[in-house]
């Protein structure tokens, strides 16, 4: 999709904040070999530009509670420059400087540092936050973080809970979609190399859902086919199977920069800098 030129454009940073260790691989890519265990990364997002405040997009695994991820069989890692301090000050912030803070949604590895940013609005759909308490997922929403946001929804100012797509800032266009789940937001980001979306956790692996898979062909055949370039196989992990396929569909239709939160595609293929 060509960059909106009567709008502004904004650069990326990927925070490279922590390892996920035991995710089944059907978990990732749904029905793809059971019982294989799987690491993956876990990427924060940094929005900086001269017409917005900066903003954090999802806060990861709580780094004062990194087994916390025992709870859904899984481990935490978190090297000391893996941080969220260590990864700001890369670029010459700290916590107070986050004026916003996005989610893609509310899972236990997204959601898990907002209390870091005393100064940041945050902001999500209100679909995902009553799907947070609706004991929807179990323990991928555990009571530390929704608690706090729900405290935090009677601060003055502090949570901005969103019905419908909207232009945050001129070039940032938040989208609630259903893709993964009931209240899971896109962002997209207008930058020189074109639309990116930030879409948490729609695709776990580009590779395996879109592009190339060894189990399920289809995937191969789709993405070699001129008009209907790329498989739309589901993660393992959603709510709903026809919004889970359609976020996929949606995602690689619109964007020219694909960024989910734990496709170590994202690095191979933009760096850490992107726009």
């Amino acid at each position: 999709m060509p960059v909106d030129k009567n709008k502004p454009t904004h650069k990326i940073k990927v925070m490279d904040i922590g390892d996920i260790g035991g995710v089944d691989a059907s978990f990732l890519v749904n029905k793809y070999s059971p019982g294989k265990p799987i690491t993956v990364p876990c990427y924060s997002f940094l929005i900086v530009s001269e017409t917005a405040p900066p903003i954090v997009v999802d806060t990861g695994v709580k780094e004062d509670q990194l087994d916390i991820m025992a709870r859904l069989g899984m481990t935490c890692t978190q090297r000391p420059d893996q941080k969220l301090s260590y990864q700001l000050a890369k670029y010459g912030l700290d916590f107070n400087d986050i004026e916003v803070v996005l989610h893609t949604h509310l899972h236990i590895d997204h959601a898990g540092n907002d209390r870091l940013f005393p100064k940041a609005k945050i902001i999500f759909p209100r679909k995902e936050l009553m799907f947070a308490v609706a004991d929807m997922m179990d323990e991928q929403y555990p009571a530390e973080y929704i608690t706090y946001l729900v405290e935090q929804i009677h601060v003055p100012g502090k949570v901005r809970l969103i019905d419908y797509p909207m232009e945050l800032f001129p070039g940032i266009m938040l989208e609630p979609d259903e893709g993964h789940t009931w209240g899971s937001m896109n962002i997209k980001i207008n930058t020189k190399q074109g639309l990116a979306i930030m879409c948490g956790d729609v695709i776990y692996s580009q590779r395996l859902q879109c592009f190339e898979n060894e189990i399920f062909p289809e995937i191969g055949k789709h993405a070699a086919h001129s008009a209907f370039s790329f498989g739309d196989r589901s993660t393992g992990n959603y709510w709903n199977l026809w919004a889970a396929k359609a976020g996929v569909q949606k995602v690689m239709a619109e964007a020219d920069i694909v960024l989910p939160i734990h496709d170590p595609m994202v690095v191979q293929k933009y760096g850490y800098e992107i726009g």
